[in-house]
């Protein structure tokens, strides 16, 4: 018996409303389907499920009540990932290299990061895999970063690798080459026998034009302020040009900066998707309310908050709009990140 198709199956839910989604999602997945049915691009079962029971085996919660249990994905986030790396091209590699993740707070978005990140250094970037987390400042890179060692060293097979390389002779000279075990380095996360890293970086474009990275997660894009924050997005997709099967994605709830990277990829990702351009590569993700005036209301916060319910608890969510309907600042904050409405 076949693996599940999960884009059909997310699709088919929001066609039969099991599922809440905002006109952006809905279109996304028309496109994706449209796409798939005139052959423009090809779906890959074998390729999405890989990642999906390879993330779902090997990823963990890193806090929280579920910490340190196995990651259990939801279908949004199994389309999402069947997404990426299941529609490929004529040629069998991946058909998105650029891809926009718009979610609000709270449902898990760097976690899924994380989960991506880590299949692609371990398992899907091949030999010399160059992972990135970016971020205006350290700290927030940081995120991720720390999130991808977790989720290693809380893997039964990392641990078991482990101890298998600990093991010494007489001479305590290691027994077996310990070049497949991962670490962590100063600089990096390093894999020494594919020669794959993953490393956090601040923004600095200045000095960014020396890396050849296979796959780059650009954090909190809404908050990459003015020029700094759009040349640095530049800078890390042009070095991506030597890879075959190139990823940069953003992951972000909205934000307050205008003019910034994240007002670009919105325009470009809504255009893209009202069929007014003719990308072929971006993937947009658009977790967004339709209606503001709703935006007290918990069946329109599905809409911006697919883990509503899940990650995010009805109450919780009660709570924030009740503290939102008392104060006009709480109350824009609750719209940009909670809506993801600037």
């Amino acid at each position: 018996m076949g693996k599940k198709n999960w884009i059909l199956t997310y699709y088919q839910q929001i066609k039969d409303n099991t599922v809440t989604v905002g006109k952006w999602v809905a279109l996304l997945m028309d496109y994706i389907n449209t796409g798939l049915e005139q052959k423009r691009f090809f779906y890959d079962n074998k390729k999405a499920n890989a990642a999906i029971d390879w993330i779902e085996a090997h990823c963990f919660h890193t806090e929280g009540a579920l910490a340190p249990g196995n990651l259990k994905l939801e279908v949004w986030q199994k389309a999402f990932i069947a997404c990426i790396f299941g529609i490929v091209d004529g040629k069998g590699l991946r058909q998105f290299r650029e891809v926009l993740l718009v979610v609000a707070r709270k449902n898990g978005k760097s976690l899924l990061a994380a989960a991506i990140e880590r299949y692609i250094w371990m398992v899907d970037g091949g030999f010399g895999a160059k992972v990135y987390n970016v971020a205006p400042k350290l700290d927030q890179a940081n995120i991720i970063y720390n999130n991808i060692w977790m989720m290693t060293t809380l893997d039964p097979e990392y641990q078991a690798m482990k101890e298998a390389f600990s093991e010494r002779d007489a001479h305590n000279k290691k027994v077996l080459d310990d070049s497949e075990l991962p670490r962590l380095r100063q600089s990096d996360l390093f894999i020494p026998a594919t020669n794959s890293t993953v490393k956090k970086v601040a923004f600095n474009y200045k000095s960014s034009d020396g890396y050849n990275p296979s796959a780059v997660v650009a954090d909190e894009v809404a908050a990459w302020a003015g020029d700094a924050g759009l040349k640095t997005y530049e800078v890390f997709k042009s070095g991506m040009g030597a890879r075959q099967e190139p990823l940069l994605l953003s992951c972000t709830t909205s934000g307050y900066v205008n003019d910034s990277i994240y007002d670009e990829l919105i325009k470009r990702s809504t255009r893209f998707l009202l069929g007014d351009s003719k990308e072929q590569r971006l993937l947009p993700f658009l977790y967004m309310i339709d209606d503001v005036e709703k935006w007290n209301d918990l069946n329109e916060l599905r809409k911006s908050n697919p883990n509503l319910c899940i990650s995010v608890s009805a109450d919780y969510m009660l709570e924030e709009i009740a503290i939102a309907e008392g104060s006009l600042s709480k109350k824009a904050e609750f719209i940009t990140k909670y809506c993801n409405l600037k």
